[in-house]
């Protein structure tokens, strides 16, 4: 059987279900991304979207290769997650965030915190070239500092992750950065330079938000005498030590090192359970069943802290949920989101359901600002239904650039706007890879800190600003398309 060529109303359709069951559950129920319904939402579009494929006489194998395809894909980034778990575990009982967080309530004030958090988090991916491993390092320390200082947790989350990803686009180590100029055939550093007319006013915008919501928030925030008393607590609970900090500076130098994510995580959080063995004795000897540490009983806690659930008992409830951690179990959540959202991305994409959406949209499409703007719906496109970031730098990159090339508009222009649309949204979609990721490490919702992530979501709207504006927009003879061999 020949199979049959979606409408555009049937690839609609499986889109449309899952933005539906996902707005139900938040509005109706409120419940968390990783609680459980936005799986299942997802489950339900595929399904659907699978029902209609077949109908239009797709092979059940294939739809299922595409399934496998796209999960494995994403193995990767689970991967990467599940030693982002060990770290955190890891961390936290050797006293290297507790280290972190309590020097830190020293230099950071909070007539300053949220912008510093926008600078911090920005230098030190702007160095690694990862947000995630900036987050996963620096921002659960920031979301400590905040919490002791008062600000609430969904804009510390919103600084933080906005000035991860301004690093995570325009430094020249990041995957992403790399990715849009490879997929577009731009030089890597004329695609950051073409990038600094958007990103610069967009972390400028951040800034002054951020810089505005400290000054308006002060109501809220800790006193001095109740910050001096949350460092009490950790330091009774921690052996608090300069030396700790090592951990942290060597990570960010293997990273900077260009070595691979899953090796620096794996070796960070081993050194950091080493240090736990040097330096916390006391505070193992309390997890312990009996109260009494011994060679047995100071691997089962040091090993739980790597793959489940750790919380030291300070006597203060709000420093108890700050220090408790999940290990790579409290990352299960997260992974069973993120295969759940490369099946419905796997069904999208065997069933041609995108291909005919970016289609139809691209037929109507005449202006510069017009192309500009199908790319950066394409973008978002892919981020809410392939889960995946790089699939919303690869396909567009790959489906747009034979049409700017057509319309005279040099490929850096792509590679700009699949940045400021693909990287920088990935981050605010719930079932996403890096919304999912960011939420669990964070331990903030990816809707509650969507509106503070300005950068984020600053970036797309500048983008468009600025192509429908026409500035620093150069257009060359255009190419026309090859004719096709002859048969």
């Amino acid at each position: 059987m020949t199979q049959r060529q979606p409408t555009l109303v049937q690839s609609m359709i499986p889109i449309l279900i899952l933005l539906g069951l996902i707005m139900a559950t938040v509005l109706g129920t409120g419940a968390d991304a990783l609680d459980g319904a936005n799986q299942l939402s997802l489950l339900i579009a595929s399904a659907v979207g699978a029902g209609i494929a077949v109908c239009n006489r797709v092979r059940w194998a294939d739809i299922m290769q595409g399934m496998v395809h796209t999960i494995s894909a994403s193995l990767p980034a689970i991967l990467i997650l599940l030693m982002v778990g060990m770290l955190s575990g890891s961390w936290m009982i050797s006293g290297v965030i507790p280290t972190m967080i309590y020097y830190g309530l020293d230099i950071l004030r909070p007539d300053y915190f949220l912008p510093a958090c926008v600078a911090i988090s920005a230098a030190v991916s702007v160095a690694t070239g990862s947000s995630w491993s900036t987050i996963a390092t620096i921002g659960v320390a920031l979301i400590g500092i905040g919490q002791a200082l008062g600000f609430d947790l969904a804009m510390t989350a919103g600084a933080i992750i906005s000035g991860a990803y301004f690093g995570d686009k325009v430094s020249p180590l990041s995957d992403t950065t790399n990715l849009a100029s490879a997929v577009t055939g731009t030089d890597l550093f004329v695609h950051i330079r073409y990038m600094m007319q958007t990103t610069v006013p967009s972390i400028l915008l951040t800034l002054a938000a951020f810089t505005v919501l400290t000054l308006t928030a002060g109501s809220g925030q800790t006193a001095g005498t109740e910050v001096d008393a949350f460092q009490d607590t950790i330091a009774a609970t921690y052996r608090i030590h300069p030396l700790l900090l090592l951990i942290p500076a060597a990570v960010v130098f293997m990273i900077v090192k260009k070595i691979p994510a899953v090796p620096v995580l794996m070796i960070g959080a081993l050194l950091a359970a080493g240090a736990a063995a040097l330096f916390q004795r006391e505070l193992l000897a309390t997890l312990t069943p009996d109260g009494d540490l011994t060679l047995k009983s100071g691997y089962e806690v040091l090993t739980r802290s790597l793959y489940g659930t750790t919380a030291p008992h300070t006597g203060d409830p709000a420093v108890d949920d700050l220090l408790a951690t999940g290990g790579m179990a409290g990352m299960l959540n997260t992974v069973w989101l993120i295969i759940t959202a490369m099946v419905f991305g796997g069904v999208m994409e065997a069933g041609r359901f995108l291909e005919r959406i970016t289609n139809a949209i691209l037929g109507r499409v005449r202006s510069t600002g017009g192309l500009v703007t199908t790319a950066t719906g394409s973008c978002l496109l892919f981020n809410l239904t392939s889960g995946d970031q790089y699939m919303s730098i690869v396909v567009p990159g790959k489906m747009f650039i034979g049409a700017f090339r057509r319309n005279g508009l040099q490929p850096r222009l792509l590679s700009r706007t699949l940045e400021d649309s693909g990287t920088a949204t990935s981050v605010l979609v719930p079932w996403n890879t890096c919304g999912a990721t960011q939420a669990s490490i964070l331990g903030v919702p990816t809707l509650a800190y969507l509106p503070f992530a300005f950068f984020c979501w600053l970036s797309p709207v500048t983008t468009l600003i600025v192509a429908w504006a026409g500035w620093g927009i150069r257009k060359e003879s255009p190419i026309p398309e090859k004719p096709a061999d002859p048969a």
